[in-house]
């Protein structure tokens, strides 16, 4: 998705076991400031135990705080100090101490279901399922939440027919469509897929949304797009939707629409409804993202100058950035650039990025310096190209061929690198030495590569060093690749450097013919070729038309001559 992966949620197609809202885990809370008491006033009061429970909590010394608490308790056995109690026990860990005070509440208060859905949480916590189920059974509570929670449980340990049954008796308490929705994941948690699938349609018919967001996600899953889109879409027409559910809905149609249909305008038009309904960063990041691939830079732009979430978010800053420079405003793009902190993980996309910016600014040294420090930081192949391209545009042959045998020992594809060194010797250097040493070691990686086979070849035929070997290995090339103009070109070359005219004719012009769109060097071949076979009329033809397009052309101004 995003890259990444854009598609981050989905809790309602795997089994929830967080059961009560009471097990959460609180902060030390004390209205006292504890460093300014005098505790001795306080020795022959209730509060004396309590609030040395909590100078100790604050020294860190919980074995005695909880000793405190306890005498404390013994004197105020009110419901809300054992909550208090339990919860500070759940936040130092001591789950069995924690079950103690809560059985102690339990027997003084029988009749309060919070205590009995804390101790439940509890054995949760420690994964003894069983006892979470004895405690839930044994409070009487009869709500939906609680025989889900216990079929869940029953679930846990493996036993689906309870696990079922206190899921149809729940039926008196809710929804069919709610209820069909947890029968189906309890299948699910067995692998039992064809009764998930029925009783997730069941859910669906009863308008339940959670189903249609997990049917979307289970088609989505076995790439079955079009049923996914279908459910999803059906979800948005539901009344009274949860905001995070639709949100998620939102953003899972920008998903397929962007990573499978490739269709840009919905994705953005699917992330626009998310980030207006949760404006979150993350979902600004996104949008952001897909506006940039769209190449809507200046409603990037709108988006992100004023938006105060871009203070908190490199990538944010990054993006507009980016924006910026695609907008040519470089100045700009240098500012937000500049501001990609080094912990973010586009620190050196952005450096250069920024490099580029000064190239346009024309600072080339400056451009030089910020990738060369990119490539410190965090040497790649992508980095190494763009340092390839800035000293390609200052023709700084030297810096570019010290830049690619630098590359070398980043760069896997060294075949490559020796490639782009062998045609920097040849067109910018003219060492022809050093270009046949470099395609030669392209070749020993790779023996059959086509365009190096060709290179070479063609090499070998122009400058005369071995017309015949050069031929060998452009026909090598052709095995390869039948019909690539440039290497029929390289092969009818190598025939007329032998004289062989007729045989030159037939691949000059079978190169001119599958060439997309005509090529002065390929059709002036052909027209020496013509030249040397008395087709004057032909040759002189081919020379017109490229002198019309390259009025400098001396080749075609030595054919023009020599037919007069």
């Amino acid at each position: 998705m995003l890259k990444k992966n854009i598609k981050v949620f989905c809790c309602f197609s795997a089994i929830i076991l967080v059961l009560s809202s009471c097990a959460t885990v609180p902060s030390v809370n004390t209205s006292y400031n504890i460093k300014e008491f005098d505790l001795n006033q306080y020795s022959n009061t209730s509060d004396y135990h309590y609030i040395m429970a909590f100078t100790y909590f604050y020294n860190n010394n919980i074995k005695e705080g909880i000793k405190e608490y306890e005498l404390f308790l013994k004197d105020n056995p009110k419901k809300h100090f054992f909550i208090e109690f339990v919860n500070l026990l759940i936040r130092f860990q001591d789950f069995n101490k924690a079950q103690e005070v809560l059985q102690t509440a339990i027997e003084k208060y029988p009749k309060d279901n919070q205590l009995y859905l804390l101790l439940s949480d509890i054995y949760v916590i420690q994964k003894q399922y069983q006892k979470a189920i004895d405690v839930l059974v044994k409070s009487g509570i009869k709500t939906f939440d609680v025989y889900k929670n216990i079929a869940i449980l029953y679930a846990q340990l493996g036993d689906i027919n309870n696990a079922i049954n206190y899921l149809m008796q729940a039926r008196q308490f809710s929804d069919k469509g709610e209820v069909y929705f947890y029968i189906s994941q309890v299948y699910y948690k067995f692998n039992l897929d064809n009764n998930a699938l029925n009783y997730l349609q069941m859910s669906a018919s009863y308008k339940y949304p959670k189903a249609y967001i997990a049917l979307g996600d289970l088609y989505a899953q076995h790439n079955d797009y079009t049923k996914a889109l279908k459910y999803y879409e059906d979800f948005l027409k539901l009344p009274n939707k949860n905001k995070e559910e639709e949100v998620y809905v939102y953003t899972a149609l920008a998903s397929i629409y962007y990573s499978i249909d490739k269709d840009l305008k919905k994705a953005i038009e699917y992330y626009k409804k998310a980030y207006n309904l949760d404006k979150s960063q993350v979902n600004l990041e996104r949008l952001s993202y897909l506006l940039l691939q769209n190449k809507n830079y200046k409603e990037t732009v709108d988006l992100l100058s004023n938006n105060p979430d871009i203070e908190h978010s490199p990538t944010l800053r990054y993006f507009l950035g980016v924006a910026y420079f695609s907008l040519k405003n470089y100045k700009q793009a240098l500012l937000e650039l500049s501001n990609v902190d080094f912990a973010s993980d586009l620190y050196t996309d952005a450096q250069a990025k920024k490099a580029l910016c000064y190239l346009e600014l024309k600072e080339p040294q400056k451009a030089i310096e910020a990738i060369q420090k990119a490539i410190e930081l965090n040497p790649n192949e992508e980095l190494y190209k763009t340092y390839f391209y800035i000293l390609n545009q200052q023709k700084d042959w030297n810096g570019l061929i010290d830049a690619l045998k630098q590359s070398t020992k980043i760069i896997k594809d060294k075949e490559k690198i020796y490639f782009y060194l062998a045609d920097v010797y040849y067109n910018k250097k003219h060492d022809k030495q050093k270009t046949i040493h470099f395609l030669n070691e392209a070749l020993r990686i790779n023996p059959n590569d086509p365009e190096v086979l060709n290179y070479l070849g063609y090499l070998y035929i122009d400058e005369n060093i071995d017309v015949k070997a050069g031929i060998d290995m452009v026909k090598k090339a052709l095995k390869l690749q039948p019909n690539n103009p440039y290497y029929l070109d390289s092969l009818g070359w190598g025939y007329f450097k032998e004289k062989r005219f007729k045989l030159a004719q037939y691949y000059l012009e079978r190169a001119n013919r599958l060439l997309k769109k005509p090529e002065s060097t390929i059709a002036l071949h052909l027209a020496k070729v013509y030249e040397a076979l008395g087709y004057k009329s032909k040759a002189k033809k081919i020379a017109i038309e490229v002198l019309k397009n390259e009025p400098n052309n001396e080749t075609a101004k030595k054919i023009i001559k020599a037919l007069k």
